[in-house]
């Protein structure tokens, strides 16, 4: 039964993702920050379990980093700022859904990852038009 007690720092390789890949741009006491293609990944250092070197390059550092499972991070990215008349503003993630079909695959698709169970008979999770034109209240 010793196999089911993993110490945070101690879990077994496959309680833990794969470790992330970039390269390392800063590093304290405190923090550590990975730059990956999408941006650049700054983890605390206790969220840590293990820091090794992939390849050493003319003033870089390839590195693998490990993280506990639960660890919180921050992650920014370079994006370019135009100037224009009105505030700067993101646009939103387009939804990868776009009719009542696609949100109820994505709803199932979802729920099985997370491995949620459907019950039978009911139309699912998803609140869609036809369920809402179908309804005399919505209170």
């Amino acid at each position: 039964m010793t196999d089911a007690i993993h110490l945070p720092a101690t879990a077994s390789s496959r309680d833990r993702g794969p470790a992330l890949r970039g390269l390392l741009v800063a590093e304290s006491d405190h923090d550590i920050s990975v730059r990956v293609d999408g941006g650049t990944w700054t983890f605390d250092r206790n969220d840590v379990v293990r820091l090794t070197e992939d390849r050493v390059g003319a003033g870089e550092r390839q590195v693998r980093v490990d993280i506990r499972p639960g660890a919180t991070a921050d992650f920014t990215r370079r994006m370019r700022v135009d100037l224009v008349d009105r505030p700067i503003t993101l646009a939103p993630e387009p939804s990868e859904a776009l009719d009542d079909e696609q949100l109820a695959r994505a709803t199932r698709s979802w729920a099985a990852k997370l491995r949620i169970a459907e019950r039978g008979g009911a139309t699912g999770a998803t609140f869609t038009f036809r369920d809402g034109i179908n309804c005399d209240s919505l209170d």
